[in-house]
């Protein structure tokens, strides 16, 4: 069905919980060319940013690497959060990143860090810089819009605590906030992950797209997208016939083993994928049962798949993300991979003193500087 077309999955997350080559062999499992790894702050070691660094200096012609911000910076640098994060990103595109994973828009995780507004002042620097390097962002804003009810909320959803109460932000609110930052950086390059959270509003989505020529949005899972979309089938296909070039395949694979510390279930992966792949391109609209992969809902449900033309296909299955980048993936330096270790294992230790409870992870930092180190002297940088 996709022969002839470069599949390429802008929202895969890795850490070192997932080997290098387990990851390259999975993404040929799931008929992945080249991949996005997608970072995200670490609770055992603050950054995974050089495991990912070095998944990509293994494999540098099939992984893109998106840096998190610094994540011990919302503890020590509140007041100077945007000039603190400019240094950051500065350093990981040094490093050979090609952009930053924002996974803050995350209710759970905007409250975790006590993070200011979005269009709060103390942004300000960050999103100017990103503004003008025309560095992008792959950013995790809001969540389903049901995880904000009690009594719609799924089950498997509240059992994670993705019930969002009073206590967090508003997802209304912090849509206003994003729609602030666009407005004052307008040619910010960024891709929204899991449709924005707005597959059931396509019309105010439609609206940001137009005023935003930079903006993208992924195909990532949350399945309340695809159920969404089989609800209201010929406004999402006219949908995606108009905005063809600003839609990207994403699978969030390699979440299960990161989140729950366990290994990879191929199969249950696999069908993650294959669901994404299935919805675009199928005929006939197929049952997904509640066994079929990770996060995926309660019950089974039927979806009605799109049947997208193949010149629509080729673009959203890897040509929408190769042309945002505009670039192969960067060439990692190994010098800057070995600093940024250093500097995670002060923090770390820091931590360590500060809470006594977290079983950190220093040996990964060891199994990193080898590998690095030993490839300076490969290129004779020792």
């Amino acid at each position: 069905m996709f022969k002839g077309m470069k599949v390429v999955d802008c929202h895969i997350h890795y850490s070192m919980n997932i080997t290098p080559d387990e990851m390259i062999n999975l993404m040929d499992y799931c008929d992945t060319d080249i991949a996005n790894m997608v970072i995200v702050p670490d609770k055992k070691k603050l950054s995974a940013i050089c495991d990912g660094l070095m998944l990509k200096d293994k494999y540098p012609e099939r992984i893109y690497v998106f840096a998190s911000l610094d994540a011990f910076s919302y503890f020590s640098k509140k007041k100077t959060l945007g000039k603190a994060m400019v240094k950051h990103t500065l350093r990981m595109r040094k490093a050979g990143c090609d952009g930053i994973k924002m996974i803050e828009g995350k209710p759970e995780i905007r409250k975790l860090f006590n993070l200011p507004p979005f269009d709060d002042a103390v942004w300000e620097e960050y999103f100017a810089f990103m503004e003008n390097t025309a560095f992008p962002i792959l950013w995790h804003v809001n969540d389903p819009e049901e995880f904000w009810d009690r009594k719609e909320i799924p089950d498997w959803a509240m059992k994670r605590g993705w019930y969002y109460n009073d206590t967090f932000v508003n997802n209304q609110d912090q849509y206003k906030e994003i729609e602030n930052v666009l407005l004052k950086y307008p040619n910010l390059k960024i891709i929204f992950a899991h449709f924005f959270f707005l597959s059931k509003d396509l019309d105010r989505l439609a609206n940001i797209l137009d005023k935003h020529p930079n903006v993208f949005v992924d195909l990532t899972p949350g399945i309340e997208m695809y159920i969404n979309f089989t609800a209201n089938r010929k406004k999402t296909l006219e949908f995606f016939e108009k905005y063809q070039d600003r839609i990207m395949y994403g699978t969030d694979i390699g979440t299960q083993s990161i989140l729950e510390g366990g290994k990879l279930n191929i199969e249950s992966e696999k069908n993650r994928a294959d669901l994404v792949k299935r919805f675009l391109s199928a005929k006939e609209e197929f049952t997904v049962t509640e066994t079929t992969s990770y996060l995926m809902h309660d019950e089974d449900f039927v979806l009605k798949p799109l049947d997208l033309k193949n010149e629509i296909l080729k673009k959203i299955l890897g040509e929408n993300y190769l042309n945002f980048m505009g670039h192969k993936p960067y060439k990692v330096d190994t010098r800057i991979a070995l600093d940024e270790i250093r500097r995670s294992r002060i923090k770390l230790a820091f931590m360590r003193v500060v809470d006594r409870k977290t079983q950190f992870d220093f040996n990964s930092f060891k199994i990193l500087k080898k590998y690095f180190k030993n490839q300076g002297v490969k290129n004779g940088e020792n």
